[in-house]
């Protein structure tokens, strides 16, 4: 997964000199659709057993996005996002999260094909655990990344969001427990300007 990971952020930038005219200046007022695939590294948990509380680990998932972006003046974006990440959670089983995010982004002024970003926003995330009951939480989130322009209307995208919430409680057949749905991901993906 790493060198996929590695494959497709060499591809981004071999791609960025041969990108067409494109920049920040003209984000104002433009919307765009993304779409991203990746990795996520999730947090720990814990559960309750006999002999007290226990370290739940977690394996690396996969993780999937899609948003929208709106351009509200030639640095400053806002950004909607719904992602879904699929990850084991040892003895909580498959965990399935996924988070509702709303953010701002500040997008550096004086770049032509390659756009970097920086962004902060909040997370609602709601938590699946095989057979067993969680709620869902509120979290934070920052973010940063590339866009690298091929045209006015296509940028191929790499980012890296780190999520910090809340931990869940957790109630099952098997006990309770903690459940973190903080994680660290890393995307490549695309985002496809309407106008």
């Amino acid at each position: 997964m790493r060198k996929t990971l590695l494959l497709c952020a060499a591809a981004l930038l071999l791609a960025a000199p041969m990108a067409g005219k494109a920049s920040a200046e003209d984000l104002r007022g433009r919307i765009a659709l993304s779409g991203k695939i990746g990795v996520s590294n999730p947090a720990e948990s814990e559960v309750d057993t006999v002999n007290g509380r226990m370290v739940v680990s977690t394996d690396a998932g996969l993780t999937g996005s899609l948003g929208f972006l709106f351009g509200i003046d030639d640095n400053v974006a806002m950004e909607m996002e719904v992602s879904r990440t699929t990850f084991d959670a040892s003895s909580f089983g498959d965990a399935d999260v996924t988070d509702v995010s709303i953010g701002a982004q500040y997008r550096f002024p004086g770049r032509q094909h390659v756009v970097p970003y920086v962004g902060a926003g909040i997370d609602v995330l709601i938590n699946d655990l095989d057979k067993k009951y969680t709620n869902t939480t509120v979290g934070a989130h920052v973010s940063g990344g590339l866009d690298c322009f091929m045209n006015r209307q296509v940028a191929l995208n790499l980012e890296v969001k780190g999520v910090e919430a809340f931990k869940a409680d957790v109630d099952g057949p098997n006990g309770t427990g903690k459940f973190d749905p903080s994680a660290l991901s890393f995307t490549v993906g695309a985002r496809f300007f309407f106008n």
